[in-house]
């Protein structure tokens, strides 16, 4: 008997505060910036291609190609590059390559041994991994 009201008095207390008003702070905010250019395309192989510009000068465009379409090694080649501004009013840029060796990331704030240590892996010939076996297409 003594657990159950122990529990009651617990609920109550939660729901007291739970239901409490909340004071937001609003003062730290940022209004929404506009997208003052986009584009968009799909296409039914997987490829696709989109680009934004903002009005605070960020962009960002991507491009992905189908490569070896139809075969066990069918993979998307992507890349693209996004840029904005820093805090002291710098812009920064970043490119970017993905494909079936990895991901590289070269300029702006990646470290340049970052992009070395990225490129050199993504260039080692991979090795198929026999204990993987891709699910069959639909």
């Amino acid at each position: 008997m003594f657990k159950i009201l122990i529990i009651s008095l617990a609920l109550c207390l939660v729901t007291v505060v739970l239901s409490a008003p909340v004071d937001h702070v609003t003062s730290t905010t940022q209004p929404p910036v506009a997208i003052l250019e986009s584009s968009n395309e799909k296409h039914e192989d997987g490829s696709y291609n989109f680009s934004y510009l903002s009005e605070d000068g960020t962009h960002r465009r991507e491009e992905a190609v189908l490569r070896n379409p139809g075969t066990d090694n069918e993979y998307l080649e992507i890349s693209g590059s996004y840029s904005y501004f820093d805090a002291n009013g710098q812009e920064v840029t970043v490119t970017y390559k993905a494909d079936d060796h990895g991901f590289v990331p070269e300029g702006g704030a990646i470290l340049p041994q970052i992009s070395v240590a990225a490129k050199q892996v993504s260039q080692l010939v991979a090795q198929p991994d026999l204990e993987y076996a891709k699910p069959p297409k639909p």
